[in-house]
């Protein structure tokens, strides 16, 4: 179990009750680690919008980003995954729990807190725990500590008369524009081959279907699910993305010297072509549980400019423009 932290406190501040939420499915809270970050958020959001109560476990409830959830009707608790008493003190009374862990953590930190958070769950007697792994999670361990954290939590969880269900989200869409990738140089780098597809999923879908899971608990505790928005090709990703830039963006795979020298890259680039991040997800599935699921093509769209400005590079032509 994780070690108790004497010098960390409870804070729990609920506007819910003062402003009169709805609470169409349970008055018991769903806990969400992870809230501030951006599955978690989403997660949070989706479940506020559905009607559900709300929990967090934040470090800073004066942080701006606390601070918003608190605004949007989310109950805080101060803490932090060290803590084993005040983690117990956020599960008291909650009828579910959506765990997700921070994406900088050691493998060994990651194991050693994704169980005990399930450990604490049977505690507490959880009513609906939702872990949130990844979809390169496959049957046989790849050396890698990174990639074999997720799947020693998972069956770990499965040894628990635990009432769970485990996601596996594949790569995010918002990972496709963030700097490095060569957008702003008229390219995108990527893991696949130019006519080879992959899955990707937009962050704010994983929280709706998140909420689906929640509300039919019948139908999907002890499963295990693979989920995603879109499957597309290198060159599909290519076209997409000429198309929000109004400009040509080429797609290209990482060079093999670059694959062989980033263990990590290598992995993922294997798992794609012929690994567990090419296992099929039921599209059909997935808009059963949010039929608002974004296509890669439909999220760019959605994009507002200052995004899509800062994707492509273009500062210097918005810093001109406002000059002009």
């Amino acid at each position: 179990m994780l070690s108790s932290d004497a010098n960390q406190f409870v804070y729990m501040d609920s506007p819910c009750s003062e402003r009169g939420y709805p609470m169409t499915n349970h008055r018991r809270p769903i806990l969400v680690l992870g809230a501030t970050g951006r599955q978690g958020g989403s997660v949070a959001k989706a479940l506020l919008k559905a009607g559900w109560n709300v929990r967090a476990l934040v470090r800073d409830p004066m942080h701006p980003v606390s601070a918003s959830l608190r605004k949007q009707g989310v109950e805080l608790v101060r803490g932090s995954l060290d803590g084993t008493d005040i983690l117990a003190a956020a599960m008291k009374d909650a009828y579910g729990i959506f765990s997700v862990l921070p994406s900088n953590l050691s493998a060994e930190d990651e194991v050693r807190y994704g169980t005990s958070i399930a450990d604490l769950a049977v505690a507490s007697n959880i009513h609906h725990f939702i872990y949130s792994s990844g979809a390169s999670v496959g049957d046989k361990p790849t050396g890698v500590p990174r990639f074999d954290a997720k799947p020693r939590i998972e069956a770990h969880i499965r040894t628990l008369p635990l009432m769970a269900t485990i996601v596996r989200p594949p790569i995010f869409m918002e990972m496709l524009v963030r700097p490095g990738f060569g957008l702003d140089q008229g390219r995108l780098t990527s893991l696949i081959r130019p006519d080879h597809s992959m899955q990707l999923i937009a962050v704010d879908d994983i929280g709706k279907i998140v909420v689906a899971l929640f509300s039919d608990k019948s139908r999907f505790v002890g499963t295990t699910i693979r989920i995603a928005g879109d499957q597309v090709t290198g060159n599909q990703l290519g076209a997409a993305l000429t198309k929000a830039a109004g400009r040509p963006i080429a797609y290209a795979r990482f060079p093999d010297e670059v694959l062989a020298a980033n263990t990590d890259l290598a992995h993922m680039a294997s798992s794609l072509e012929n690994g567990p991040l090419a296992e099929p997800v039921d599209l059909n599935l997935m808009r059963e549980l949010n039929p608002e699921l974004l296509s890669f093509s439909s999220w760019l769209t959605g994009l507002d400019r200052k995004t899509l400005d800062a994707a492509f590079g273009r500062y210097g032509e918005l810093d001109q423009s406002t000059r002009l």
